[in-house]
């Protein structure tokens, strides 16, 4: 063999050994940029499942306050006509009506237990 073919061949060696560093590189490369892309879309999608939930949480915290002043406005509705119409505010409170009136504290403090004088829930709700 002579020395050209030996050249050549080392030549050649040299540049498949080139061209498979890089192609081993590019393919490594490639693949940490993909890691990193499918971390942010995983963060991305872990962010959307959080403010969804929020979005589902929120509406229900709104819907049970809406309830709440819905069902107090109408127990405080009710008593407003026997109200406006009484003449006898000054003389001490009958038993039936002391009972209603309880019974209206009552539900009140049902639909909106956090009011002030309504008594702490215990264990039986």
């Amino acid at each position: 063999m002579s020395i050209r073919a030996i050249v050549t061949a080392v030549a050649a060696g040299a540049l498949a050994a080139s061209a498979l560093s890089l192609y081993v590189a590019g393919r490594r490369d490639g693949g940490q940029v993909r890691e990193a892309q499918i971390a942010v879309l995983t963060q991305e999608r872990d962010v959307a499942r959080l403010e969804a939930e929020g979005e589902r949480v929120s509406g229900e915290r709104l819907a049970a306050a809406l309830s709440r002043k819905a069902n107090g406005q109408a127990v405080v509705a009710a008593f407003i006509p026997q109200a406006l119409n009484t003449e006898d505010g000054h003389e001490i409170l009958a038993a039936d009506r002391a009972a209603r009136l309880f019974d209206a504290d009552r539900r009140l403090c049902q639909a909106a237990p956090d009011l002030t004088g309504c008594p702490a829930a215990g264990p039986g709700g």
